[in-house]
C-alpha cells in the first residue's frame, strides 16, 4: 500500500518560518504531509502530536485550505501475521481509512 503524501502549508507555517530565522527550535512542522493511503476519499490527515499510549493524539485534517483540529485515539491495531513481540501498533487514528501504518511500504513517494 503507499501513502497519499499530499502536501498542505498550514496556517502557522509564515509563523514557523520567522521562529527558524530567529534561530528558535522545535515547535510544529512547516509542511504537512498526508499520512493516510493513497486514493483515500475522506480529508487529508498528519500528525501533530502524540499525548501518550492509551490516551489521544492530535491530529489536523485538511480538504483544500480549510484546517481542522482533532484529538482522535490511537488505532494501535496490530498486524496479526507478526509475532508478538514483533508486532509494531497502527500509528493512525480510530476509524481511519482502509490501510493500517504498517502495511506500507513507501513514506515519502513522489
Amino acid at each position: 500500500m503507499i501513502h497519499c503524501n499530499a502536501h498542505a502549508l498550514p496556517p502557522w507555517f509564515d509563523t514557523a518560518q520567522a521562529h527558524q530565522q530567529a534561530g528558535s527550535a522545535g515547535g510544529l512542522p512547516h509542511s504537512l504531509v498526508c499520512e493516510l493511503a493513497k486514493g483515500h476519499t475522506d480529508q487529508h490527515a498528519a500528525h501533530l502530536e502524540d499525548m501518550g499510549r492509551g490516551t489521544f493524539d492530535v491530529w489536523v485534517r485538511w480538504d483544500g485550505d480549510r484546517f481542522t483540529y482533532v484529538c482522535a485515539e490511537p488505532c494501535e491495531r496490530v498486524d496479526p501475521a507478526l509475532a508478538p513481540l514483533r508486532q509494531q501498533a497502527c500509528t493512525l487514528f480510530v476509524d481511519h481509512a482502509p490501510g493500517h501504518s504498517w502495511e506500507f511500504e513507501d513514506f515519502l513517494q513522489d
